[in-house]
Order: structure tokens, then sequence, then C-alpha cells
């Protein structure tokens, strides 16, 4: 959903206060009205003053959120987080999110690297793209190729219609970025909750309201147990027929990139905001790992480098579970150690 362009009602917030403080000034220094002995107009002074701390309330909100405040949230809610998006995502000729454009044959003299993920691998909440893992690998490896195909809200199906449908791009070496949720599409429960969240209409004012819009969401988030414990189906989802079916597509996925004369890794992240002693998902990374065992591609779990730290300090603030740059940069270093084992190419120091 893009941001509000509608400058009518920022222009009311704005002026409001000014209102009131004429109100203000009349009621209690201009008519002194506050001292005649009326309940009436005793109850019409507060009244104003109320409105007068309201309306001043409302206007540093909505200067803040609406011209300050650059940050995100997990689900793209807000408008200040579709703002984010429009200010710091930046299309190539592909329409993915990177600072060079992609070419079909891979360049004379280089290895190819396709990242294929979602938002993680997009770099949501990274304000600057060449802070994201996949361009942290590239600037440390020169004699990579990587092209970067993800995109927010991609699940394992947007992924393989993707692949199919790629054209005659070269494949070489292929990391499939993958967070435990990708298998979300095939789950009723998550279209169901999703649909809901999205087809809510906010109304005029928290729509075209910076500083309504955030506080709305942000009770949302708080209230609504579907969002607030919105990943509770993600362990289940492991345990039924769901994680059967995701199976069979991750092994259609390495057979598409074989077809097209690609290696398959993947790269598995964590979920950042349930990282902790108390983090529930471990039987879902080593059934993970079992699978790719069973299909011989090569694993790397990125939980081994992030199971000492807290979410704070991995996350991108306390509304995002995205990783931060710091997670990106432990991701890059990583991921290129991955690399180099894989490929047989000589690991080199990171760069600052």
């Amino acid at each position: 959903m893009p941001p509000p362009s509608d400058p009518s009602l920022l222009l009311i917030i704005l002026l409001a206060p000014l209102l009131f403080i004429t109100a203000v000034y009349l009621f209690f220094f201009k008519r002194k009205l506050h001292r005649k002995a009326n309940w009436s107009l005793l109850l019409q002074g507060n009244v104003l003053i109320l409105l007068l701390l309201v309306s001043l309330v409302m206007a540093t909100g909505e200067i803040y959120y609406r011209f300050i405040y650059d940050d995100t949230d997990s689900f793209a809610l807000t408008n200040s987080t579709n703002r984010w998006i429009l200010r710091h995502y930046k299309y190539n000729s592909s329409n993915y999110r990177d600072n060079q454009d992609y070419t079909e044959e891979c360049p004379t003299g280089k290895s190819r690297i396709t990242f294929i993920g979602d938002s993680f691998t997009a770099g949501h909440g990274v304000r600057d793209v060449n802070q994201r893992f996949a361009n942290l690998v590239r600037k440390q490896h020169p004699e990579f190729d990587v092209q970067v195909l993800a995109n927010n809200g991609w699940d394992t199906g947007h992924q393989l219609e993707m692949l199919t449908k790629l054209g005659d791009t070269d494949l070489q070496t292929v990391v499939l970025v993958y967070c435990l949720n990708d298998l979300s599409d095939i789950v009723p429960e998550y279209r169901q909750i999703l649909d809901r969240i999205y087809a809510e209409e906010p109304g005029y004012l928290v729509y075209n309201s910076y500083f309504l819009n955030t506080l709305y969401y942000r009770w949302i988030a708080f209230a609504d147990p579907d969002v607030k414990n919105f990943y509770q189906f993600t362990k289940k989802s492991y345990e039924n027929e769901t994680w059967k079916n995701q199976q069979q597509r991750l092994a259609a996925m390495q057979t598409l990139v074989q077809q097209r004369g690609g290696n398959l890794l993947v790269v598995t992240f964590p979920f950042i905001h349930a990282l902790g002693n108390d983090y529930v998902y471990h039987d879902v990374h080593q059934q993970l790992d079992k699978h790719w065992q069973t299909l011989n591609v090569p694993h790397l779990d990125l939980y081994e480098i992030y199971k000492e730290y807290t979410p704070e300090q991995l996350r991108v603030n306390q509304y995002d579970a995205h990783p931060n740059e710091e997670a990106h940069a432990m991701a890059a270093r990583a991921i290129s150690k991955f690399l180099a084992s894989q490929t047989g190419t000589p690991e080199r120091p990171a760069k600052k």
C-alpha cells in the first residue's frame, strides 16, 4: 500500500494547535470568561485546554512520524514502512532491489552466485543495500558475479515460479536463502490471517495520518493474537502433511536448478525474534538439515552463528524482526566461507 498523498489532513493537524491557542487566549486572557462563577464556563475552559494539549501531541506526533521517523515494521503495514520502502528500495533493470544491473550470461572470468530468497535476502529494514549480506559477499569476492533474485513476501511457491520463468539467464551456483516460514503459502491459516490483516480498511484518518496510522497498527500488533503470534503455526506445519508437500517443492527446486545447469546450495536463517535459550524451532532446523542431506544439497544453518545472541542485538527494531546490519555482516562472513568451501574459491578477509 503506497503512503498517503492527501495533504489536507496534515494541514488541519498543523493548524489545530493555532486554533486552540487562540481559543484559550480569548477565553482566559482576552475575555477572562473563566472568572465568572459558572460551571458551564469552567467546563468549557477545561475542554479547551484538553483539546489544545491533544492537538499539540497530534501535531508533534504527525511531524515526527511523517518527516523524521525512518524505520520499518515486519509486515510493512504502516505508512512509515511503505514510505521507507519507496525511499530505500532502488530497483535494477531486472526489477530486483540492487545497485547494479544483471546480465543473462555470466561475465568472462567470473563465476556466478545467484541468491534466491524473500525479504531477508532483499534486505528489508537495511537502509543501505551495500550492507545486506549478498552485497557484502560481492564486495568480499570480486571474482563472483552476484545476483539477488529476491522480493518481500516471497515463499517457496513464488521462488519456483520465478525459476520456471527465468528465461535464458545463466545459472551456476544457486543459493536458496531459506526462512522457516517459506512454506507459508501452502498453510491455510497463513493465507486467512494475511488476507484479513491486509483487507482491513483503516479509515480515512488512520490511512492519511502517519501518527494515527502508527498507533493503530502497533495496537493491532499488541492486541490481535493472530498478528502477535503470527508464526505460531510454523512449527506445527513441519509436523503434518504441509512438511511433506514442502519437501516435494524443495526437491523440485533442486531439479529446476540442475536442469538449467546450476548447483543448489542452501542457507537457512532462524527466526531472529525467537532467539534465546528457549528457541523452540530446533527440531525444524534439524528436519531441514536432514532433508538437504537426503538430497545431497550442501546446507549452512545460520542458527549456529546467531544462537549466542539476543533478538535485540540482531533484529532491525522492536517492531521488525528482520536481521539488522550486524546480522547481515555476520551472515556474509559465514556465507563467504561456505561458498569458498563449495566452489573451491580461496577465502578472502572481510572488507570493511
